[in-house]
């Protein structure tokens, strides 16, 4: 019937791998093919983690089964150790060594003091009794050396486990057991050394006799001295220090430390490692200050040396502060103190001399070198220590003995020898350490001797140790030093190693979105090359370091010449047709460069900006830091960019004085066509103004106008001009106004403005003024400073009056205001090339060419106060003190470390005394510290005194004439830049630029008027006393101008006045004019001609 029958009624089986249900009427399925295969594998999983169940248990079981085992043995062994212990007498020596060996054997089988306590206690016995036997018995040999160092990590391992219930008797036992073991092992590796001094180090507390034993014990070989150097670059207690003061040898540790310093390579390593060297040695030994040196130089560059410490103890003090920065670390108390040590007069003053060997002084110069760059504060006084040598010697002065070992060397040599080699003798000098050492003490001793001694030191002629090296040797100091600064300028690009990037750390998504903080910035920074291998001593440094003493000997010698004056010039060295223009060009690229970096300096400075108040100290030490770091490769920068540049303001005597001149005049001609829109003229720029199509010229012109009032100039200007800052660059224009406050009449054509600033200048630079408006003094010379009292006379004025304290300090503000702007008008005469009639001291001129600023040096970004210096501001104190410098007993003049201020008006004046250093009044001035004494005085009279009042007439100078401009000058030069040449007037170098008017306009024949014949005529037979007071009648000042009289603006010029010869000549000169009657006789001109230059008749008296 059924066609498929099989003959059995069985349904078949069926396999359905769709994964979906059979039945057509269920819930469709999620299964699918994928379902069954990862229910297949879980399947699997399960399977496999029951047999891995399995297994652990018998892992689990057989661990157990061994820790029981072992439990069970190391009881037994216990056991058998007490039985043994306890059928011994009490405290008594073993029977003999070998059963004491087996003992110790037994006892380190089962020795864990972690999990049973009785251990520390049965080592403690064994320890006590071997001791004994030890006494009986020798126990030495290699077997017992190698039992006893068993012993010793037996007893670490017991010191380092924290048992509260164990008092100080106990760790006393175990640290005497230890001790014990300690000397008797006579092997200790360099690790196990470690190892052993981590432990007691470590310990809270502990007896501090059984621990000093502990301490000591291993001090007998170099391996332990291995362990104990790689400790002391960890912070350590000073009271643990104390305990292995006065036993540590040295020399054996100066030798382990070898390895230590090139293992310690964190900053922070290297500091702990100084600070602790010192305190365990002190300075006493060779082999030690070898290590310090090294240590000092390598961090030199990483630490805050003279910032005020931090009162904190050394554990907490590196965890919580060193820890968290990298570089720019400040000093607990305790690590400032191990430093200092080595700033001190009587460890300098012995420096040179500790050894005879040449290669000890060297070390010491090293140091000597580093002490100066850590301390700059103090170099002085390192320099004066150096200088003075110890007490006892009686040898050859330390300047002229390195001076003799300096021309000696190989590089002295080459550098003087071979001026275009000196690139490469200084990148090559690592291979010549030892003479870069001498060479660089030499020139720190002798650049302080500068400051202090007078000409006749300077030149030789001084005795004993306040002898300079002998004059006949100048020359070639001056050749070494002018060869050598060449290079470290013009060749600045080839001086560095690679270049720095400013980044910040965008690995992690935190630094992206974290909302409390942000990374700091890191600085892979740009290195100057080293000098010598010596850390720390770069290319920048010796820069300063040569350009400053080049500068200081150029300075004498321009005030008294001992040298050939053509010895300065470098000018073989440069196209001379084409370096006026190359350094223009030098000036726009580096404009350009610096205006990129202050902008990219704002947007630095936006990304740096503190996103909340949690932000740490440590934070924004770092940021600073970075901050120093990429101006100094911006620096750098733009030295390499201006090579010329970089000799005009480092070393400007290289190029002669007329070439700087042009090359001013240019810088200020660029400038005038950068800011008034590509015109210099002024009615130019005037006429782009009225007619702008933004309409605010004409607002833009009414702030560069003012009226001012006769007799009053100086106070209208200021009123009226302060405010426009550096703008005051532009052109002004002046309305004169009477004494009845009537408008004089003309037109300011430029004249009106030269009348003006000239007017100003002779009002507010006047020293005869008194009271408030006695802003410069004058010297016996008759030269201007600023007034050093002013402040205070302009204070004590005040509270005379009664006037309250928080008046006060706004009338202060004003009067440095006004000093600013006093600078700004001095500046408007060079910007404006316009001569004026005032003559400022040396030392006051001499901080103009070295406020810094773009370009210069760092070694000569500031005013250096000399003794010399102070000839221009007080001859009698200069004498003075030079009584006191050469007195054969100092103390004798009873003088203190005061000095005394007369401030108030000559009805009312007071002395103030002030100390020149700390507690100064309580310190005598002797032949030990006289020195100091006379560069501190010298310091506060030239610069301290005043350096409000002069840091504000800098500031308004600045802002109108570059400081990199000024720097190209020195004070003699720009006093010339000033009011003029002092080499005389060339009269026919006058007429050959003067312009006639009226009658006296010259005709087609080119025929001179009789009249104007005439005049210059007597003007050549006048004296030059006599011409200079022409000169002045005409044009105000009495000197022509530095480029002749080509460049006088306005011109000079003649018109007539008429043919009455009973009249006299009159001037405008505000417009350089002189009005001369027609006279027919020559007696007759001449002399109405000097009557009128002494009667004094000028502006607008014609």
């Amino acid at each position: 019937m059924y066609q498929t029958f099989t003959g059995t009624s069985r349904r078949p089986r069926q396999v359905n791998l769709s994964g979906r249900s059979g039945n057509p009427f269920a819930a469709a399925g999620l299964g699918g093919p994928k379902s069954a295969i990862d229910s297949a594998k879980e399947d699997r999983l399960r399977r496999q983690q029951e047999r891995d169940r399995v297994q652990a248990s018998k892992h689990i079981q057989r661990a157990w089964r061994g820790h029981s085992s072992r439990r069970k043995t190391f009881s037994l062994w216990r056991s058998v150790w007490d039985d043994t212990e306890k059928a011994a007498s009490e405290g008594g020596s073993y029977e003999s060594p070998g059963t004491s060996l087996s003992q110790l054997d037994r006892l380190l089988l089962f020795f864990s003091p972690s999990k049973d306590a009785q251990d520390a206690q049965r080592l403690r016995w064994y320890g006590m009794r071997q001791a004994n036997t030890a006494d009986k018995f020798p126990c030495d040999g290699e077997e017992w050396s190698r039992a006893y160092s068993r012993l010793v990590r037996a007893c670490l391992k017991a010191l380092r486990v924290d048992n509260s219930s164990e008092g100080p008797s106990e760790t006393d036992e175990t640290l005497r057991i230890l001790a014990f073991a300690a000397r008797r092992a006579k092997s200790m590796d360099k690790v196990s050394a470690m190892d052993y001094y981590t432990v007691l180090t470590s310990l809270g507390r502990g007896p501090p006799n059984a621990l000093q034993h502990a301490l000591l014990a291993p001090l007998g070989t170099t391996q332990a001295y291995a362990g104990l150097a790689i400790l002391l670059a960890q912070p350590l207690q000073p009271a643990l220090l104390d305990l292995l003061k006065d036993h540590v040898e040295p020399r054996m540790l100066a030798s382990a430390l070898g390895e230590t310093i090139s293992s310690a390579k964190t900053a922070k390593s290297r500091l702990w490692l100084l600070g602790n060297v010192i305190y365990l040695c002190g300075t006493s030994s060779v082999d030690v200050m070898h290590l310090i040196a090294q240590l000092l130089g390598a961090l030199a560059d990483d630490v805050e040396f003279e910032a005020v410490p931090m009162t904190m103890d050394n554990v907490p003090f590196d965890r919580e502060v060193l820890s968290k920065i990298t570089t720019g670390f400040p000093l607990n108390t305790y690590l400032a103190d191990q430093l200092a040590s080595l700033v001190n007069q009587e460890s300098i003053r012995n420096l040179l001399v500790r050894d005879v060997a040449a290669t000890s002084a060297r070390l010491y110069a090293n140091l000597a070198l580093t002490l100066l760059r850590c301390y700059p504060r103090r170099a002085d006084d390192i320099r004066m220590w150096l200088y003075l040598g110890p007490t006892s010697s009686s040898d050859v002065p330390a300047t002229q003995y390195f001076w003799r070992a300096m021309k000696q060397s190989a590089v002295f040599a080459s550098v003087l020898g071979e001026p275009r080699s000196v690139l490469s003798t200084v990148r090559s000098s690592a291979t010549q350490k030892d003479d870069w050492i001498v060479i660089l003490i030499f020139l720190e001793l002798y650049t302080f001797l500068v400051k202090i001694m007078d000409d006749d030191q300077f030149l030789g002629r001084g005795v004993g140790k306040q002898s300079a090296i002998p004059a006949t040797d100048l020359s070639d100091l001056v050749l070494f030093l002018k060869h050598l600064g060449f290079t470290l300028c013009f060749d600045a690009a080839e001086l560095s190693e690679g270049a720095p990037i400013l980044t910040r750390d965008t690995g992690s998504l935190s630094s992206h979105f974290s909302p409390s903080s942000k990374p700091p910035p890191r600085f892979t920074e740009s290195k100057s090359l080293t000098i010598a291998g010596l850390t720390g001593v770069d290319a920048e440094y010796l820069k300063g370091l040569t350009t400053g003493l080049l500068r200081a000997i150029y300075d004498r010698d321009s005030r008294r010449r001992f040298l050939d004056k053509d010895i300065w010039l470098m000018t073989s060295r440069f196209d001379m047709s084409k370096f006026i223009s190359l350094v223009v060009e030098e000036e726009e690229k580096r404009r350009l460069a610096f205006d990129e970096d202050e902008d990219d300096q704002e947007i630095r400075s936006e990304e740096d900006e503190p996103t909340n108040g949690r932000e740490s100290g440590t934070y924004r030490a770092q940021v600073s830091k970075a901050r120093a770091q990429q101006k100094l490769y911006e620096r750098r920068r733009l030295e390499s960019v201006a090579p010329r540049l970089e000799i005009l303001q480092n070393l400007p005597f290289f190029i002669p004085f007329h070439t700087r001149v042009e090359i001013f005049r240019e810088f200020v001609l660029h400038d005038q066509v950068r800011r008034r829109g590509g015109q210099a003229d002024a009615d130019t720029w005037r006429a782009g103004l009225m007619f702008h199509p933004s309409g605010t010229g004409r607002n833009q012109l009414s702030r560069h106008h003012a009226e001012i009032k006769r007799k009053q100039e100086f106070e209208d200007a200021y009123a009226q001009f302060y405010d426009l800052g550096a703008a005051l660059k532009e052109p002004i224009q002046i309305t004169f106004l009477d004494e009845f406050g009537l408008q004089e009449a003309g037109i300011d054509g430029g004249g009106v403005t030269k009348e003006f600033l000239t007017s100003v200048i002779s009002q507010a630079f006047d020293p005869s003024s008194s009271g408030m408006d006695k802003y410069f003094i004058e010297n016996e010379a008759h030269l201007l400073y600023p007034n050093p009292t002013a402040i205070d006379d302009a204070r004590l004025f005040l509270k005379e009056t009664f006037t309250a304290e928080s008046q006060i300090r706004p009338f202060i503000r004003q009067l440095l205001r006004k000093y600013e702007f006093l600078g700004r008008i001095i500046g408007k005469c060079l910007y404006e090339g316009i001569l004026v009639d005032v003559s400022f001291a040396g030392f006051f001129l001499k901080k103009w060419a070295l406020t810094g600023g773009l370009g210069s040096s760092t070694g000569e970004s500031g005013y250096r106060a000399s003794i010399n210096d102070l000839r221009d501001f007080d001859e009698a104190l200069y004498r003075g003190l030079l009584e006191v410098k050469n007195a054969p007993d100092a103390s004798e003049f009873g003088l203190t470390f005061t000095v005394d201020d007369m401030i108030g008006s000559m009805e009312n004046r007071q002395v103030v005394e002030r100390e020149l250093i700390p507690d100064g009044a309580d310190k005598p001035v002797t032949n030990e510290n006289r020195l100091i004494y006379i560069n501190r005085l010298s310091w506060y009279r030239l610069q301290g005194q005043s350096a409000a009042q002069t840091n504000a007439f800098l500031k308004g100078l600045s802002s109108i004439i570059q400081p990199t401009w000024l720097s190209m000058f020195n004070q003699n030069e720009l006093q010339t830049l000033i009011g003029g040449a002092h080499s005389g007037i060339d009269v026919q170098d006058l007429r050959r630029n003067t312009s006639y008017g009226g009658v006296y306009v010259i005709g087609d024949d080119g025929q001179e008027h009789p009249s104007v014949k005439l005049f210059w005529k007597i003007m050549d037979s006048m004296s030059e006393e006599d011409r200079c007071k022409v000169l002045k009648f005409v044009t105000s000042t009495p000197r022509g101008p530095l480029l002749g009289f080509a460049n006088l603006n306005p011109r000079f010029s003649i018109w007539d006045s008429g043919s009455d010869e009973n009249r006299f000549p009159t001037t405008s000169t505000c417009v350089n004019l002189l009005k001369l009657p027609m006279y027919r006789s020559e007696a007759t001109m001449r002399r109405k001609l000097l009557e009128a230059v002494h009667s004094g008749a000028g502006f607008d008296l014609s």
